[in-house]
């Protein structure tokens, strides 16, 4: 090949060259309204399809004690009973929205939690994960309750099926305890082994162990994949009564038990507001990509 015809198609492939995309990190707000849109999309996808969901956990709070958001929070979770959630977890498979996307670590190994989420393409987290290809985006996180754990050796196994999912998908950054010191070489020693395998596996033996309690069975549900030492659990009936309730501009669901669970979840004065102190976001920053 000639100079001239070598120089004529390095032109063209730097021409044809993608340009780097750009990032902006998202403010508080601009975060909750990601999140608010996504909560949207979700309870009319469940409305439509007649899936049972709630708001749940600081979600849920945040809707009583607040009409929306609390203030300082930017994380938004709903939640179903098991047979609920797999309904949504297929019709979430077929969509083929232009922004939001399922993941889940049923279909992505290097995922680091053991429920699924829906996150807008357009956003990314930090996330300190081993597989780089994993992008975690803002999102709203979604749980599975299941029957609660009675037998303590599975108790204990789910707990050490957690942790390893936790050494097997976080990289040194993502395992550092910042005042561990020393005490983080034993936690730099497992996650060394323990990528080796992957948080996939773990994330299976622990749903496979929360699924040995099934919802047909139980009277009491909870998020045993989320703590597996819950003492009790929600009765199963109040998952199912659901009524509707304002969210910051929107409707969302809630359990007509809502005051009994936000008991069993933060205690009898849930309705008080922590300390100026402790009233702080997460600490992971999301981005707008362009």
């Amino acid at each position: 090949m000639t100079r001239l015809k070598l120089r004529n198609v390095k032109n063209i492939v730097k021409s044809r060259r993608i340009k780097p995309m750009s990032e902006r990190t998202l403010t508080l707000e601009e975060i909750k309204q990601v999140e608010l849109d996504i909560l949207k999309y979700l309870h009319e996808l469940c409305e439509q399809h007649q899936i049972k969901y709630f708001i749940d956990f600081g979600t849920l709070l945040g809707a009583v004690r607040h009409k929306g958001f609390i203030p300082w929070d930017d994380d938004t979770d709903i939640s179903l009973a098991r047979d609920e959630f797999e309904k949504l977890y297929k019709v979430l498979q077929n969509e083929n929205h232009p922004y939001y996307k399922l993941i889940s670590f049923r279909e992505t190994k290097g995922y680091p939690y053991s429920y699924m989420r829906v996150y807008d393409v357009r956003t990314r987290r930090d996330a300190n994960l081993v597989d780089p290809t994993v992008v975690l985006g803002t999102c709203v996180d979604i749980f599975p309750y299941d029957g609660v754990v009675t037998q303590e050796s599975d108790r204990k196994k789910m707990k050490l099926y957690k942790y390893f999912v936790r050494l097997s998908s976080l990289n040194f950054k993502g395992i550092k305890s910042e005042n561990g010191g020393l005490k983080n070489l034993p936690r730099y020693m497992g996650s060394a082994i323990f990528r080796l395998t992957s948080p996939q596996l773990w994330n299976q033996k622990l749903e496979s162990l929360a699924l040995k309690y099934s919802v047909d069975k139980a009277t009491d549900l909870t998020c045993t994949i989320y703590d597996p030492y819950y003492p009790d659990g929600i009765k199963k009936e109040w998952l199912y009564d659901l009524i509707d309730i304002p969210y910051e501009n929107i409707v969302v669901k809630v359990p007509k038990k809502y005051h009994e669970i936000l008991v069993y979840e933060f205690g009898e004065n849930y309705m008080t507001p922590p300390p100026i102190e402790q009233q702080v976001p997460g600490g992971d920053k999301n981005y707008w990509i362009d």
